[in-house]
C-alpha cells in the first residue's frame, strides 16, 4: 500500500465518520450489496530446503501472485502459512501490478514459547536474513482492522499464531492460523486447546467470517485428541454443502515425491457460517513449488 493511498483512505473516513455522528450521534454501519468473493489457503513452504523456491524468494513470491490469479476467477483475497517477514513488501507489489488495485498484505511472527508473554519471546527466524518467519493474510488495501493472537503451544516449540483481517465493503472477518504439528504435540492436546483459542478469537465477530489455515489434523478426528470437531460442529468447511455433509475433502498436502495429487491428505481448511453457500476447489494438476497444495473457497455472500 503507498503511502498517499493509505493517507487518503484515512482521511476519507475520518470524513465519513464525522458526517455520520453529525447527523446521529453513533455511525451507522452502510448496506452491503450481495457479492461472490473467492478466498485462498496456502502453506507455500517459504523456508523449507526441500522445498523448490528455498533458493528463489521472488520465484515464491511469483508462484503465490500466480495461484492467486491462475484458477479462473482470480482470488479476493489469501490466507498464507510458512511465510518469511521480508516477503510481505514484495508481494504487495507484486498484486498490486498485476491486479492493477491496491493491496494489504500483513504479516504475523511465529515465535518460540518461552514463558507466558508473546512480547518477550524470540521471534522464530527464517534462514538468510529473509526476516521473522510466520503467516500472512493478502486483502483489499481497504483492510481497516487486523488482530493477532498467539494460541496455546509447547513450551520451547513454536508458539503459533492465528491473525484475522477486516474487508468491510464485503462485511468480511478473514483469519488465518497454523497449529502445532505432530512432532511438537504428539498427543494432540494442545491443538485442541489451539481449536479452542481460535474459535474464540474468530467468533463472534459483527461481520461475516471466513477463517482456516493449515490446522495440521486430518478430519475428522475428535476434539479430546486435537480434532476439529468443534469447528465442523458451529461452521461449514470449504468441501461440505452444508453441515450435514461428510467431514471430509481433497487432500492438501503431499505424501510422495513427485508430487502427486492422489497421494495427499487434509490439513488445510477454510471455514465459514451455515448457510452461506458456496464451493470448493484445489488445482488439478500437482503443484511442485511447495509440500502442500493451494485450497480455495468461492463464497457467495448475501446482501447484510
Amino acid at each position: 500500500m503507498t503511502r498517499s493511498r493509505l493517507f487518503g483512505a484515512v482521511m476519507a473516513a475520518l470524513a465519513l465518520t464525522a458526517g455520520l455522528m453529525a447527523a446521529g450521534g453513533v455511525p451507522a454501519q452502510a448496506a452491503v450489496p450481495a457479492r461472490t468473493i473467492k478466498i485462498m489457503t496456502w502453506n507455500v513452504c517459504g523456508n523449507n530446503g526441500d522445498c523448490q523456491y528455498y533458493e528463489d524468494p521472488d520465484g515464491l513470491i511469483a508462484a503465490v501472485r500466480w495461484h492467486m490469479l491462475g484458477h479462473g476467477a482470480p482470488m479476493d483475497a489469501a490466507i498464507i502459512q510458512e511465510f518469511c517477514s521480508s516477503f510481505a513488501k514484495p508481494l504487495e507489489r507484486e498484486l498490486e501490478e498485476h491486479y492493477g488495485s491496491g493491496w494489504d498484505v500483513r504479516f504475523a511472527p511465529i515465535k518460540i514459547k518461552r514463558g507466558a508473554d508473546p512480547a518477550a519471546a524470540p521471534d522464530k527466524q527464517c534462514v538468510r536474513g529473509r526476516g521473522d518467519y510466520g503467516i500472512a493474510i493478502a486483502v483489499p488495501e481497504e483492510n481497516t482492522w487486523y488482530g493477532i493472537t498467539y494460541l496455546p503451544s509447547v513450551e520451547g516449540t513454536e508458539w503459533r499464531v492465528a491473525m484475522c483481517a477486516t474487508v468491510e465493503s464485503w462485511q468480511v472477518k478473514l483469519c488465518n492460523a497454523h497449529f502445532s504439528n505432530g512432532g511438537e504435540d504428539p498427543t494432540g492436546s494442545i491443538r485442541a486447546q489451539q481449536v479452542t483459542a481460535y474459535q474464540e478469537f474468530v467468533w463472534p465477530s459483527r461481520f461475516r467470517v471466513i477463517f482456516g489455515g493449515d490446522l495440521n489434523r486430518t478430519p475428522p478426528a475428535s476434539a479430546a485428541s486435537g480434532g476439529l470437531t468443534p469447528l465442523y460442529d458451529a461452521f461449514v468447511e470449504c468441501a461440505q454443502a452444508d453441515q450435514s455433509s461428510p467431514r471430509t475433502g481433497p487432500g492438501t498436502y503431499y505424501t510422495t515425491t513427485p508430487h502427486d495429487n492422489d497421494a495427499t491428505v487434509k490439513l488445510d481448511y477454510l471455514f465459514t457460517q451455515p448457510g452461506i453457500a458456496h464451493t470448493c476447489g484445489v488445482p488439478g494438476s500437482p503443484v511442485a513449488s511447495s509440500d502442500h497444495r493451494p485450497m480455495w473457497m468461492t463464497v457467495n455472500l448475501p446482501a447484510t
